[in-house]
């Protein structure tokens, strides 16, 4: 296995709160990981640097021996995050496909792309219609699908079986485990049980650093 995720004294406020405190840690390719952890424990805002959304305010973070925001790492990470949001105006569709030609795909290739990972969430018959169109459940699906587009070696969920029934919540497990060979995920949620169903590693984050990274079901 190889170096996926290297955190060195990573850091992050918000006025005078501190979210990640001089947290450290390294996570190599393999199987999901679950990252679990009290509300405010900095596992969204974890998820947010290592995607390249926010900027630590201190310490480093590299994937892939990139710096995370670098753009030799676009198309190489995948992302869901917990209110992932899409334009109630346009298909879904021609969102994923925009979204799949700014990580380099023509135009074609966008749509086959979109529909293929449309088609791994059962999506497929809604791809011509709007987002509002549908129901909590397929938008999560949605925002699933795109997190899959191009195969990314790296995929961070966030909540991704939040709101959905067992039966889709089964489905996105079996997606998780069937794509694991090639992508690692890491994978945050409330649901336990739920995790490990899917995980066989856990890092549990308090307060901003990490406490524990072990496997499920090892006592602490």
């Amino acid at each position: 296995m190889s170096v996926l995720i290297e955190c060195h004294e990573l850091s992050k406020k918000y006025g005078n709160q501190t979210v990640l405190n001089n947290l450290s840690f390294e996570i190599q390719a393999g199987p999901p990981i679950a990252l679990v952890g009290p509300n405010g424990a900095g596992k969204s805002t974890l998820f947010s640097i290592l995607s390249g959304y926010i900027k630590a305010n201190s310490g480093q973070a590299r994937i892939l021996g990139h710096t995370v925001g670098s753009e030799k790492l676009i198309g190489r990470i995948g992302a869901l995050p917990q209110d992932a949001l899409f334009d109630p105006d346009v298909t879904i569709l021609k969102q994923l496909s925009f979204l799949a030609q700014l990580q380099g795909f023509s135009r074609l290739e966008s749509v086959q792309e979109s529909e293929r990972c449309l088609d791994l969430m059962q999506l497929l018959q809604v791809k011509n219609e709007k987002i509002d169109a549908l129901s909590h459940g397929m938008k999560k699906r949605v925002a699933i699908a795109q997190a899959l587009m191009g195969q990314p070696e790296l995929v961070l969920l966030d909540e991704p079986t939040a709101g959905l029934d067992p039966e889709n919540a089964r489905n996105i497990r079996q997606q998780i485990s069937a794509l694991s060979d090639q992508t690692t995920f890491i994978v945050s949620s409330h649901n336990l049980a739920e995790l490990e169903k899917m995980c066989s590693l856990v890092m549990y984050l308090e307060r901003g650093k990490l406490k524990s990274f072990q496997r499920i079901g090892d006592s602490q």
